[in-house]
């Protein structure tokens, strides 16, 4: 089963809500939910995960489903309870993961992993070993991490090895070493064919680095099983390694209703600055002490204050702080030059 579209008359945050995951008629196998905090990115996917039957409901969902597409009440009517079961009971929803968890579910996870295989498949231990080492180090290669799973140890607890060849077990492991693990792991061993995946802030405890190479992954993946994955993000990261056709960014319109929006381009490749402006309505990169004394360096030199020593002192100390080179530093001496010219010439006519 796949997404195709979503109406919300009345749910939460959400009145009169539309918002498609096609490209064409095609459903997306990527779709890249972004906006402001509280926008209601994870009140949607809250909204997609399976529900039980109610009399009223709050609006509906399109979906391809064996060949055909076919829509359904949300929480479904007595009539199509039973074909919505049939149909959303593939759609599978991971949360942002605590981190103080996440590595005892990685173990219980890895060690049913291997139970699997040697019990119900009838392989070997060594065989199970061979196949999560070739998964998990699948995995870390896309990262650039040098790490590598050698097996269990007598006590059934993962054992690895980093660059040096130093062995350490699942404690030895980084918080967003551990996040990247369940959050990716998982969707290589289990059955996700044909499933609908959402995943909410999967770029939590990620290191920003990580977070580029995630989407990349999750692409692939949605390729080898025929899949559909959801992201709702605040990650400038992942957004920006998301391609124009997958990205949709809520917004609230003038009567403060939210909506849905694609980009008219972009954001694959952009910088993290260029998101944070022109996505998640971030213009103010700088921390508000910083961006306020360069507003007041811009106004002198309108106001042709820049020879004065409390400006010259003012400079002086921002290039200090912020480093000579700075671009706002670097343009700002810039204006004064040309300020200067104008009086200089001024002044010869």
């Amino acid at each position: 089963m796949k997404l195709k579209h979503i109406h919300i008359d009345n749910y939460k945050l959400f009145r009169n809500f539309d918002i498609d995951f096609r490209d064409g008629n095609e459903p997306l196998r990527i779709v890249v939910i972004a906006g402001i905090n509280g926008i209601g990115k994870s009140t949607l996917l809250e909204y997609i995960k399976p529900k039980s039957m109610a009399s009223t409901p709050y609006g509906t969902i399109q979906v391809e489903a064996d060949g055909e597409d076919k829509t359904f009440e949300v929480p479904p009517s007595i009539l199509q309870n039973k074909a919505y079961k049939e149909a959303f009971s593939s759609v599978l929803y991971f949360s942002a993961d605590n981190a103080g968890t996440a590595s005892q579910d990685l173990e219980k996870k890895i060690v049913k992993y291997v139970d699997r295989f040697v019990y119900e498949e009838g392989k070997t231990s060594f065989e199970a070993y061979e196949r999560i080492q070739a998964l998990l180090d699948t995995v870390f290669a896309d990262f650039y991490l040098q790490v590598h799973f050698k097996g269990l140890n007598a006590d059934r607890q993962l054992r690895f090895v980093n660059g040096d060849g130093v062995e350490f077990g699942v404690e030895g492991l980084s918080d967003g070493e551990k996040q990247l693990l369940v959050k990716v792991f998982p969707l290589f061993m289990g059955d996700i064919e044909g499933r609908v995946i959402l995943m909410d802030e999967p770029d939590s405890s990620l290191h920003p680095s990580w977070q580029s190479y995630l989407l990349p992954i999750l692409r692939r993946c949605a390729e080898e099983n025929g899949c559909q994955f959801l992201l709702a993000t605040h990650s400038p990261q992942i957004i920006s390694s998301a391609y124009q056709k997958e990205i949709r960014i809520l917004t609230r319109g003038v009567d403060g209703a939210i909506q849905a929006k694609q980009c008219e381009e972009g954001p694959y490749g952009w910088t993290v600055e260029r998101v944070l402006d022109e996505i998640q309505n971030v213009p103010v990169l700088r921390v508000p002490n910083v961006e306020k004394r360069l507003a007041d360096l811009r106004k002198g030199i309108q106001e042709k204050r820049y020879n004065d020593a409390h400006f010259q002192q003012e400079l002086k100390e921002l290039e200090g702080l912020l480093g000579y080179s700075d671009s706002d530093l670097v343009l700002i001496r810039m204006e004064i030059m040309r300020k200067q010219k104008e009086v200089r010439d001024a002044k010869n006519q």
